[in-house]
């Protein structure tokens, strides 16, 4: 059976899945970093696929969603350079999705990408919570139409944003405190960021279902695992969600 690897290029993170045996047997994270060559990217990928087992495991695919296009370049390139067929996931890729969002292309790879695998795995309507760089809130009905969604500042932006935008509050470790009431700066910051996160998030769903009715939610990114089980709204998290729609759209099994 041949390998199946999944890229993953976010504006803060790259992430490298090697699926195999049904299930991601090897996962990589890394920087994004577009000022890297694409020569420089070739030897990283190459030695990122050896410690999965290439040359001597066979790749069928290597397939990649992308939001920085001149990391798509790159990756394109360090694929290629290795004699690995490349895909590149786009618009075209989710034809049987009805799409409202205007203009249709402007909706991002990884968006179709966690659209796709939250339909695949739990049916629609579905709404996608992404808490990355951004935290991104997508919605499709039960007429598999997507609606559009809602973009707002991430978790580690807002607290980056606090951070140099005030002369007198520090830095905090992104983990929740004890109580919702701060009783330092250090606990008043924490609970601002991530409970009042949790607390948009929560309320956001809730008027997409006053307006759309009630739908599954998912939720993936980075920060998915950290705000988990905090929420009254999130129905399930995934954390390679986007992982898994890269792979069911690259490889045929969604429609």
């Amino acid at each position: 059976m041949s390998a199946f690897v999944a890229i993953d290029i976010g504006n803060t993170h790259t992430t490298i899945g090697w699926w195999d045996e049904d299930r991601w047997k090897h996962e990589w994270r890394l920087t994004t970093k577009a000022v890297r060559t694409r020569d420089e990217w070739t030897v990283i990928l190459d030695g990122i696929l050896r410690r999965g087992g290439f040359p001597d495991s066979r790749i069928q695919m290597i397939a990649i969603s992308s939001v920085v296009p001149a990391m798509t370049g790159h990756l394109s390139f360090a694929s290629e350079q290795l004699g690995l067929p490349t895909r590149v996931i786009g618009i075209d890729d989710v034809k049987s999705l009805n799409i409202a969002y205007e203009p249709a292309s402007a909706v991002g790879p990884d968006r179709l990408c966690g659209v796709a695998a939250a339909i695949h795995d739990y049916g629609v309507p579905v709404i996608v919570v992404d808490l990355g760089t951004a935290t991104v809130i997508d919605v499709v009905n039960e007429s598999r139409t997507y609606l559009g969604g809602i973009i707002a500042p991430g978790v580690a932006t807002a607290a980056e944003s606090l951070h140099q935008s005030t002369a007198l509050l520090p830095k905090a470790e992104l983990a929740f405190p004890p109580q919702v009431v701060g009783r330092n700066t250090i606990e008043a910051i924490q609970s601002g960021i991530l409970n009042g996160a949790i607390a948009m998030i929560d309320g956001l769903v809730l008027r997409i279902h006053q307006e759309y009715g009630p739908a599954t939610v998912v939720a993936t990114g980075g920060f998915a695992k950290l705000l988990e089980g905090q929420s009254a709204t999130i129905n399930h998290v995934n954390s390679r969600l986007v992982l898994d729609g890269i792979r069911v759209l690259a490889t045929g099994v969604w429609s």
